[in-house]
């Protein structure tokens, strides 16, 4: 696809509400009208389990960095 599209030509996003300009900038064949899709059980439970674990990842770092600052006594 080819344009030629000045900096005058570009909307402004910093004026413009999010939802108003993203339908201005993309094609009618580019904006889905399905919503989103639903998950299988399957994935909802590997989804979940990925939450789980970040959780504890970042629980375990903290912990972690805890433990390194206060072991200089």
């Amino acid at each position: 696809m080819k344009t030629k599209e000045t900096a005058e030509s570009l909307p402004i996003v910093s004026k413009m509400p999010a939802t108003t300009w993203v339908h201005d900038v993309l094609d009618p064949d580019q904006l889905s009208g399905f919503g989103r899709c639903k998950l299988g059980k399957g994935t909802l439970i590997l989804f979940w389990g990925l939450r789980i674990y970040v959780v504890l990842m970042i629980f375990l770092v903290a912990l972690s960095i805890w433990n390194t600052l206060h072991s200089g006594k």
